[in-house]
């Protein structure tokens, strides 16, 4: 996952990995296996446990309101304009926000009396100051686990540590013992709402260690949740809003949300990222895609078998290769500007766009205009398609926030598929 910072050009897309692995970027990454596959023959929707804003569909038979029970929806807000996305968990005796993020696995909060220092000074400062919303204060139930220790460094050196424990978890109305991170130490520039994260991914991206620092993996509160019967299909799904005004987006347990959206799924395998310096494993939600196309026009080297990109709303830009962003951004009228020092594409606020897809499965999904630019100040603007590091570098890229607003993205952890249906554009 990757966390955004609206104080410089550059959005610092953080991850909140498990492994310190560096990439181009800065981005600290992780990894492992899936769960037991499942095969997945009708996908559901699940019933609203918080209100939903009901959108209109569009005059065609592929655009409906899903309605078929199975599964839990959960509301998401955004935060910083947009830039990220929070959902509210409760914590044993505590209802805390956290970042939704499909990029790591731990769930985590900043204890009660928790210290901080500032990330680029290294001195002390006070828990406002720091940023963090309502802090998680232990219930009479939390069972601490002895010798294990918890400790994430993030790409722009935002780091937490503490401890583990297990505690109740109670996420859209379901309700899991799950083991938890509970942050003592932190060095972190908040943004006053969310208290710590929910991470949605594989196993092996959870960041837990013994005494010996040796990795203790664990299983992550969608896996506990499909362990104990408390959903009922091996799956999630994720829709980021675009129009903030409402629910920023919905996170469903089991089914999908009940939104007006294109219900031909298209499937692509979840595949082992292969990476140098990762281990040979599933670990993200890791995925090639067919190709990109500006104005009609593949651009070469974008997708095949040697590109392999990450599905993560932690992530608020898409990091792509370096002759992609460059392709890409070219085609803006006018062109979008690579700027060194903030390590982004700075545009005109007022560009054209150009008419892009990302084809994935066979299926071209179109991008929203709205969804390729990004302001930043009341006259900064970027691309929201990002240099992340040349395709000879092996590097891993990430389609973020800024792609998936255009579709409903289903996580599929039984049958190892990612899964996409396009939203109305």
């Amino acid at each position: 996952m990757l966390f955004s910072s609206l104080t410089t050009i550059a959005i610092l897309l953080l991850g909140t990995e498990a492994r310190y692995i560096k990439r181009s970027d800065g981005l600290t990454i992780r990894s492992r296996y899936p769960v037991a596959k499942q095969a997945l023959n009708d996908i559901v929707a699940g019933p609203v446990t918080l209100p939903l804003k009901k959108i209109k569909s569009r005059n065609s038979a592929l655009y409906s309101f899903v309605t078929v029970p199975n599964g839990t929806t959960v509301s998401i807000d955004a935060l910083k304009g947009g830039t990220e996305f929070s959902a509210q968990v409760v914590l044993g005796d505590s209802t805390v926000e956290l970042l939704v993020d499909t990029g790591s696995s731990d769930t985590w909060a900043v204890q009660t009396g928790f210290t901080c220092t500032d990330f680029q000074t290294g001195m002390p400062i006070s828990e406002a100051v720091c940023g963090f919303g309502p802090v998680y204060t232990p219930s009479s139930a939390f069972k601490r686990i002895p010798n294990e220790t918890f400790s994430i460094e993030y790409g722009d050196h935002e780091t937490a540590k503490g401890v583990f424990g297990t505690e109740q978890v109670t996420v859209g109305g379901i309700t899991v013992d799950q083991q938890i991170a509970v942050v003592t130490d932190a060095k972190w520039s908040g943004d006053r709402v969310t208290s710590g994260l929910i991470g949605l991914a594989y196993p092996a991206l959870t960041e837990a260690f013994s005494r010996n620092r040796t990795r203790t993996p664990y299983d992550p509160i969608f896996t506990s949740m499909f362990k104990a019967k408390l959903i009922s299909n091996n799956y999630f799904s994720l829709i980021i809003e675009r129009n903030t005004s409402g629910p920023a987006g919905y996170l469903s347990f089991g089914g999908v949300p009940p939104i007006a959206f294109t219900q031909n799924f298209t499937a692509t395998p979840i595949i082992i990222t292969t990476i140098p310096g990762y281990p040979k494993a599933v670990d993200f939600y890791t995925i090639n895609i067919d190709r990109m196309q500006v104005n009609g026009k593949p651009i070469p080297s974008s997708g095949g078998s040697a590109i392999e990109y990450i599905i993560d709303s932690g992530t608020t830009l898409n990091y792509i290769p370096s002759a992609v962003a460059r392709a890409i951004n070219a085609a803006y009228e006018p062109p979008a500007k690579y700027n060194a020092a903030g390590e982004a594409y700075v545009v005109a606020c007022n560009a054209t766009p150009p008419a892009l897809s990302v084809d994935i499965g066979g299926t071209a999904f179109p991008i929203n205009p709205l969804d390729m630019i990004m302001q930043m100040t009341n006259d900064t603007c970027v691309s929201t398609w990002n240099d992340g590091g040349p395709s000879v570098s092996r590097d891993l890229y990430i389609l973020g926030d800024a792609f998936m607003k255009n579709v409903v993205s289903l996580f599929d952890v039984g049958a190892a598929s990612m899964r996409f249906a396009g939203r109305e554009f």
